[in-house]
């Protein structure tokens, strides 16, 4: 994987040796262009190692840098000549460059999902739209309302700000993108956000009466972005993408928080300017939008706290015996196969038991029906709490529960399980079948040894506890110890 990354060094060395020239010179200039161009090649490079189904969201994105480097050399032979005519072509291929890198970003996400689901399109609007209204209002209707500038500055001068809300919506559609991100989102993320920081400086430094003259830096970050796309084409080589696409994400108190802040931003600014203009309706509107904005936020969070209570009770209830509240049959495969894998690791004994009230139709039938219930649900109780922290219970079927007990030895564990016996409730009795596991089975072939030793105790006559084909005989200090106090 290192070698693929081998390429990087002369576009990150240009990058470096930016820091150490002025910007205004020619020979920066050049120095900057050439590392748009090995970037470039570094980007080139990676997409032909590429599996050819993996390769067109970067095609899209290396025409996007084939397009900016045209710019770049045109922009540099007209700071060559110090004139600034047929300036146009450079803004073409530069606004060109920007939407090959919206549909190649595109292409790559839709590489992880399919289908991006509404929610998360929506979240990225949301966040976008709050970016244009700003653009528009500071940036575009500015620049289209100069007078001193021609037709043709003036539309150009707008599309940029319009293509910033554009990665923007793209950054933001990767971020909310459901986890695990891939390595190469994470770095066209962070691509795009070196160029969303210079741009927006730069859109400070001229709304603040500066010049273009901008600092070392910001040219410094225009150019890691070329440089980071070609760093997320190379990192795609080695990331498997055969697996299913990841879930979107829900509805985090984090992510309203952030939508919420994205909504609110346009009427904060506009009470903000109302104020300095004494502007007393604008700034009653607004006001009232963030109040109303807040309150609907606050509505939205309880609802999603609602909601995941309702996800965790029924969760529980999943996984629950809904009449004894102990495990259920499908709970009991995800622990027994715990069980499992802690014995493995730790070296320890696990021991798994299978548990049958006797003659429980005849107790049900006699007792009626909230007996056999109370019964059940006493003895489930009685048996988790016999089986302290080491062991598992879940009911297996009817009046029938499953056991799984961690311990040191079969001397300290068997009292224990045989123990059991002696904890139902209400002067009634149950047979154990118990099995070891040796390591060489698994889940359901344990048990089944289980059912088979559980089938023997209740030939034998019931009430009794059977392993490996023989009766468990404990000694009376045995048996009284493995009773509660």
């Amino acid at each position: 994987m290192a070698r693929s990354y081998l390429p990087v060094l002369p576009a990150f060395t240009l990058i470096a040796l930016l820091a150490f020239l002025d910007p205004t010179t020619n020979l920066a200039v050049i120095v900057y262009t050439l590392s748009v161009a090995a970037s470039a090649g570094f980007l080139a490079l990676s997409v032909w190692r590429l599996p050819p189904a993996a390769r067109r969201p970067w095609f899209w994105l290396l025409a996007m840098q084939a397009s900016a480097f045209g710019g770049e050399i045109w922009s540099m032979l007209l700071q060559f000549r110090n004139s600034d005519a047929w300036a146009m072509p450079v803004d073409i291929l530069y606004i060109t460059s920007y939407l090959f890198c919206a549909r190649g970003v595109l292409a790559l996400d839709r590489q992880r999902h399919r289908r991006p689901a509404l929610g998360g399109m929506l979240d990225a609007g949301i966040v976008t739209t709050a970016a244009a209204v700003l653009a528009l209002v500071f940036l575009v209707l500015p620049l289209l309302t100069d007078a001193t500038m021609t037709v043709s500055d003036r539309v150009f001068g707008s599309l940029y700000p319009l293509m910033d809300v554009l990665l923007v919506f793209l950054v933001a559609r990767l971020l909310i993108a459901a986890k695990p991100r891939s390595r190469a989102a994470l770095w066209v993320i962070a691509a795009c956000s070196c160029s969303l920081t210079a741009d927006f400086a730069m859109n400070v430094i001229l709304l603040s009466g500066g010049t273009q003259d901008f600092p070392r830096w910001m040219n410094m970050l225009w150019a890691c972005f070329y440089l980071l796309v070609a760093c997320g084409a190379a990192s795609s080589a080695h990331e498997d993408t055969s697996g299913p696409p990841p879930d979107e994400a829900g509805l985090t108190t984090t992510r309203l928080g952030i939508l919420a802040l994205a909504a609110g931003l346009p009427a904060t600014l506009l009470v903000i300017r109302a104020v300095q203009g004494q502007d007393q309706a604008a700034m009653l509107l607004a006001g009232g939008s963030l109040v109303l904005l807040v309150m609907v936020v606050a509505r939205i969070w309880d609802l999603l706290q609602q909601v995941r209570r309702q996800s965790e009770r029924l969760a529980l209830m999943a996984r629950s015996d809904a009449l004894t509240g102990v495990a259920n049959r499908r709970s009991w495969d995800f622990e027994l196969a715990r069980s499992m894998a802690a014995a493995q690791q730790n070296q320890s004994v696990l021991l798994i038991a299978l548990l049958d009230l006797d003659h429980f139709k005849k107790y049900n039938d006699t007792q009626g029906h909230q007996a056999g219930d109370d019964l059940l649900k006493e003895a489930a109780r009685a048996w988790s709490l016999g089986l302290g922290p080491g062991g598992r219970i879940a009911r297996w079927g009817g009046e029938e529960f499953a056991v799984a007990l961690h311990c040191d030895d079969l001397e300290d564990g068997l009292p224990i399980v045989d123990g059991l016996r002696a904890l139902v409730p209400f002067g009634q009795t149950c047979s154990i079948g118990i099995a070891i596991w040796d390591r060489s089975l698994d889940a359901a072939s344990v048990v089944q040894v289980a059912d088979e030793e559980l089938y023997r105790a209740k030939a034998g006559g019931r009430n009794r506890s059977y392993l490996a084909g023989q009766e468990v005989r404990l000694s009376p200090a045995e048996a009284a110890s493995s009773k509660p106090p």
